[in-house]
C-alpha cells in the first residue's frame, strides 16, 4: 500500500467516474479494483485504484475487452 491516505468508496468512486453502486457491484463480482476491510469498512489505496484505471485504458472500441483485475 502506499502512503497516501486509503480511499472510502466514495472517494474511489469520484476517483474513476463511477458511481458508489458501481464499486460495491464490482466489488460484489470481483471485477473491480481490490480493497481492504476493516470490519465493515472498506478501503481502496490510491495506487491501486490508478493501476486499475490504467489498466481500463483502450485506443478504440475493438480492443479487447478486460477480465476481472
Amino acid at each position: 500500500m502506499s502512503e497516501k491516505p486509503a480511499q472510502n468508496e466514495k472517494q474511489a468512486a469520484e476517483f474513476l467516474g463511477v458511481s458508489v453502486h458501481w464499486m460495491r457491484r464490482a466489488r460484489w463480482k470481483g471485477n473491480g479494483p481490490a480493497f481492504c476491510k476493516y470490519g465493515s469498512a472498506v478501503r481502496y489505496d490510491p495506487e491501486t485504484l490508478s493501476a486499475y484505471r490504467d489498466s481500463r485504458i483502450r485506443k478504440s472500441t475493438s480492443d479487447a475487452t478486460v477480465k476481472a483485475a
